[in-house]
């Protein structure tokens, strides 16, 4: 089934974890794995097969999606929705709900298709292994998103863009820092993801599609797909023959082919197209009138008289020996005060804990960290920092050139 196993491909990677799932009697485990089972079924059944990979972790799932990267965020979307519509169907308290949601990371990374023990195809990389790191940091409820992710899916679309707020750098237990992501609720993003995902469906209904609901995440059994692309080999390399073989006689074709005729005559060299080869030149038809090939004569009365030559006698000999200076180029002097050499700017270095966000007169130029400084023209500024947790932190600076001013605040 899988002939190829050193492919590697950048997929977009979803982990799903059942908080709190262990700690569990065996008959509240059962219920919230077919809920999950039941709900996942829902939210991917307008995915085609063959661009998803499904593992069973458990307590959760994993879930690898090689087509395209905006598939994970309407999975994830539509999955919390639906649980948290189901717990308030039951009308479970919410200490309850809140102990028994679940928590979700994406991560846009590179994963290879294995062979596990059981000769079933498996995905491992560190695309899959960031996106459980990832996951770790979010809390109940909560979809958190690495960095890859979020450069990707966050230009697709400005809907998407509104979804993420930046929630600051973790550090793994690999002592690897990962900057975090969390996804919000916004109603336009959502429905964007939908539509999305019904245009791309539509275009795919030549391809198999899942009808029925998802067999069980069973902890002994592994549910997979391999993709097509996969499966197809031989099919694929017949394909590109054809094509290549294609190519080559238009090329020959294109080589070959005489330039066709296009009816344009010229006067100085007619051609008969009708001359045989061998035979004896004919002589050259005189041009007709109607070709308007040359232009007639003018009339000798439409003609106009050439101009008088000066008279030298009557000329001024005053103007004909001292012929007059050129004027030199007036100089606007409000236009010279003007053009002055631009100054140097100042910089401005952050040192912000945890993270916060600049405002320069009003201004949003960027969040710190990962931004480390900033160049701005001498003048004065009122500088601003914001935290979504924390009261703002403003400052007022009078930056000169070349100045060096750091910026320090703490959070707390």
């Amino acid at each position: 089934m899988l002939d190829t196993t050193n492919r590697t491909f950048i997929c977009s990677v979803v982990f799903i974890d059942l908080v709190g799932y262990s700690k569990k009697p065996v008959t509240e485990q059962i219920r919230l794995k077919t809920s999950l089972t039941n709900n996942l079924s829902e939210a991917i059944k307008d995915i085609p097969v063959n661009d998803r990979i499904i593992l069973d972790t458990g307590d959760g799932a994993a879930i690898s999606f090689l087509g395209d990267p905006e598939d994970a965020l309407f999975v994830t979307l539509s999955l919390r929705e639906a649980m948290a519509r189901e717990a308030a169907e039951e009308g479970a308290e919410a200490e309850a709900a809140n102990d028994s949601s679940t928590r979700m990371g994406i991560n846009l990374g590179p994963v290879k298709l294995v062979k596990d023990i059981n000769g079933h195809p498996n995905i491992i990389g560190d695309g899959i292994n960031v996106a459980q790191r990832i996951m770790s940091f979010a809390r109940p409820g909560q979809i958190v998103v690495s960095r890859s992710y979020y450069d990707v899916v966050s230009n697709l679309a400005s809907e998407y863009a509104k979804l993420f707020s930046y929630e600051g750098s973790r550090t793994d237990k690999h002592v690897r820092e990962h900057e975090i992501y969390v996804v919000g609720h916004h109603e336009g993003a959502l429905q964007k993801a939908k539509d999305g995902m019904k245009d791309r469906a539509s275009s795919t209904q030549s391809m198999p599609r899942r009808t029925g609901s998802m067999p069980p995440l069973g902890s002994s059994t592994v549910t997979l797909t391999v993709p097509s692309f996969v499966q197809d080999k031989k099919k694929l390399t017949m394909i590109a023959a054809g094509l290549a073989a294609l190519v080559i006689v238009l090329g020959i074709l294109v080589a070959t082919k005489q330039p066709r005729n296009t009816g344009v005559t010229t006067a100085a060299a007619p051609v008969d197209a009708k001359t045989e080869p061998g035979a004896p030149p004919k002589p050259a038809e005189p041009a007709k009138p109607e070709a308007h090939v040359l232009a007639p004569a003018p009339s000798p009365a439409l003609v106009p008289a050439p101009a008088p030559a000066p008279d030298p006698a009557k000329a001024d000999p005053a103007k004909a020996a001292s012929p007059k200076p050129a004027e030199p180029p007036k100089i606007d002097p409000a236009k010279t005060a003007e053009a002055k050499p631009a100054m140097p700017p100042a910089t401005l270095v952050f040192a912000v804990s945890p993270w916060g966000e600049i405002f320069v007169n009003g201004k949003s130029r960027g969040v710190t960290p990962p931004m480390k400084s900033l160049k701005l023209d001498p003048g004065k500024y009122k500088v601003e920092i914001r935290n979504t947790t924390f009261p703002a932190h403003a400052e007022s600076l009078d930056l000169k050139a070349r100045d060096e001013v750091t910026v320090r605040h703490k959070f707390q």
